[in-house]
C-alpha cells in the first residue's frame, strides 16, 4: 500500500483559551491548505515509527534513548511518512491547579516537531503513562485537561501535520467502566476543539486500547477523530522476556504463522499449551483441576453447541458461563484415543451467552495431556473457530476492527505493534510482516513500536538499520 503525504486544513484557530505564563511562545503559523477528509487524513499518517523510551520516560535519556536530528533524516529517508511520539506530559506539570507545564519540555517537544517538520513527517503527540490517572480518574481529572488545555493552545498554530492523540492506552479503572473513559474523552475532545477547531484527533478504547474493546467506545460526535487500536497477539511471543510484565513470558516462543492459536484470551491456571504447525494445541495439565481457560471480553450470542475434537486420554469437566465460571455447571468428559464431542451450551452453563470457557481437569491431583484438534462454537448454519492458525488470528482480528470502523464510519491508526528483542529474529520479520500486511490490506495507518530501544528496528549500538526487520515494515521498491 503507497500513501500519499496530505495536508489538513486546520479552519479558525480563535480560541479564547489562555496559556500557561511561562510556556514558550507557540509555533509559527503555516499557511492553510484545502480540507480533507478524515480518512485522508489517516492516509496521510501511512507508515509509521514510534519514537518509544525517549519522552516518554520520566526524563528523556532515563531509559538510554535521547532524540538525535539525524534519527529524522533517517525514518524519512527509509521511507516512512510519519512519527507517533509518546510523551509524558504529567511527569512535567504541576501538581496543583493551573497544573502548569514545565516550559523546557514543551520547548523539547517544539524541537520535535520543527525536525518532523524539517524532513517532512507528519508528527503525532500524545499523553503517555499517565498513571495516575488510569487509577483515579476523578481525582486527576481537571489536570488532565488543563495539561490537554495548555497543549492545545500553545500547538494551536502548529503545522497541519501534527496529530493530536489523547491518551495512550486507558486501562486500570477505565477498563471496568469504560463510560469513564467514554465521558473523559468527550470532555477532552471538547477542550482541544477550543483553539484547535478541525485538526485530526486520534482516539482509543480502554483494555490498552485492545482491538477487543471497540465496542466499549462511544465517540463524541466529531468528525475528525481517528479511531486507534494496538496489537501485540499472542502477548507470550511478542513480550517474551520482557521484565517489565510480571510474571515475566518465558523465552523462547516462536512465530511461524501456521501454528495454533486461541481466538480468546488465554487465562488458564496450572496449564501450558504448545501450538503445533498443523494447528492444533498440545494441553499439559500440570496437576489436579488444573484448567484451559478462554475469555472473550464481549459477549458472545448466537450460538447453540459446542464442538470439540481430543486425542489422548483424559478427563475433563467442560465449563461454559458468562461474566465468569458457573459452579453448578459443566458437561464431563472421559476421553480415549481421538474422539469428537458436541456439547449444548446450556448444558454447561451458558444458555444465552458466553464470555467464559474452561477445559477442567476432572481427575484431582493428577497430571494430564492431551492434543486439542478442533474446538468451535456451532450453530445450525456455520461454526466459528476458538482454535485458529497464527495467521488466522491476525485476520480475524482485523477484520473484527475493519467491520467496526465500516459500521461507525471512522479511519483507523494501528498506532502500536511490534514484537521484543528477545524473540527470535527470524520470527519477529514473519510477524511483523504479517501484521503490516493485514493493516494495510485493511487501508489502517500504523506505527512501528518502536525505533531504536528494545523492539528496535534501528541498531544505535552499530548506527545501522536492522535491514530485514525494515524491509518487514518498508519493502524494498515500496
Amino acid at each position: 500500500m503507497k500513501y500519499i503525504l496530505l495536508i489538513i486544513l486546520l479552519l479558525g484557530c480563535n480560541s479564547q483559551s489562555v496559556q500557561a505564563d511561562d510556556s514558550p511562545t507557540p509555533m509559527t503559523p503555516t499557511p492553510e491548505e484545502p480540507t480533507s477528509t478524515i480518512f485522508e487524513a489517516n492516509a496521510a499518517l501511512g507508515r509509521a515509527v514510534n519514537l518509544g523510551n525517549a519522552l516518554e520516560a520520566p526524563n528523556e535519556g532515563d531509559w538510554g534513548m535521547v532524540l538525535e536530528p539525524h534519527f529524522f533524516d533517517l525514518i524519512q529517508e527509509a521511507g516512512f511518512d510519519s512519527v507517533r511520539v509518546p510523551i509524558y506530559w504529567s511527569g512535567h506539570a504541576l501538581e496543583t491547579a493551573p497544573y502548569t507545564i514545565d516550559a523546557a519540555m514543551l520547548e523539547r517537544v517544539d524541537w520535535v516537531l520543527s525536525q518532523a517538520e524539517r524532513v517532512g513527517l507528519n508528527v503525532m503527540i500524545n499523553v503517555h503513562h499517565y498513571n495516575d490517572l488510569y487509577d483515579d480518574p476523578s481525582a486527576h481529572t481537571d489536570r488532565f485537561l488543563a495539561i490537554w488545555q495548555q497543549l492545545a493552545s500553545h500547538y494551536q498554530d502548529a503545522p497541519t501535520s501534527v496529530y493530536f492523540e489523547i491518551l495512550n492506552e486507558p486501562h486500570a479503572v477505565f477498563n471496568d467502566e469504560p463510560e469513564l473513559w467514554n465521558d473523559l474523552l468527550a470532555e477532552a475532545v471538547a477542550v482541544v476543539r477550543e483553539s484547535n477547531p478541525t485538526r485530526p484527533l486520534v482516539v482509543g478504547p480502554v483494555g490498552w486500547n485492545s482491538w477487543r474493546r471497540l465496542d466499549d467506545l462511544t465517540l463524541p460526535d466529531d468528525p475528525n477523530l481517528i479511531v486507534t487500536v494496538h496489537y501485540y497477539d499472542p502477548f507470550p511471543f511478542t513480550h517474551q522476556g520482557a521484565t517489565w510484565v510480571s510474571p515475566v513470558p518465558p523465552v523462547g516462543e516462536t512465530w511461524s504463522g501456521t501454528r495454533a492459536s486461541y481466538t480468546w484470551d488465554n487465562w488458564s491456571w496450572d496449564t501450558t499449551s504448545t501450538s503445533t504447525e498443523t494447528g492444533t494445541m498440545q494441553v499439559r495439565y500440570e496437576q489436579g483441576w488444573s484448567g484451559l481457560y478462554l475469555h472473550s471480553d464481549q459477549v458472545v450470542t448466537g450460538y447453540e453447541r459446542l464442538e470439540l475434537t481430543l486425542s489422548g486420554d483424559v478427563q475433563l469437566n467442560v465449563v461454559c458461563g458468562q461474566d465468569g465460571l458457573p459452579d453448578d455447571a459443566g458437561v464431563r468428559v472421559s476421553n480415549t484415543g481421538s474422539q469428537q464431542y458436541s456439547i449444548p451450551l446450556a448444558d454447561c452453563g451458558a444458555a444465552t451467552g458466553l464470555t467464559d470457557l474452561a477445559l477442567i481437569s476432572d481427575v484431582p491431583e493428577s497430571q494430564a495431556s492431551y492434543e486439542l484438534m478442533r474446538l468451535e462454537l456451532c450453530n445450525a448454519t456455520t461454526c466459528t473457530p476458538l482454535l485458529q492458525s497464527e495467521q488466522d488470528a491476525i485476520n480475524a482480528a482485523f477484520d473484527s476492527v475493519s467491520a467496526w470502523s465500516t459500521a461507525n464510519n471512522r479511519p483507523i491508526f494501528l498506532g502500536e505493534f511490534g514484537a521484543y528483542n528477545p524473540a527470535d529474529m527470524p520470527s519477529r520479520i514473519r510477524w511483523t510482516t504479517a501484521v503490516r500486511e493485514a493493516a494495510e490490506a485493511r487501508n489502517f495507518s500504523w506505527s512501528y513500536w518502536e525505533f531504536g530501544a528494545g523492539f528496535g528496528i534501528y541498531n544505535r549500538d552499530t548506527n545501522s538499520w536492522r535491514d530485514d526487520l525494515l524491509n518487514a515494515l518498508i519493502p524494498a521498491g515500496n
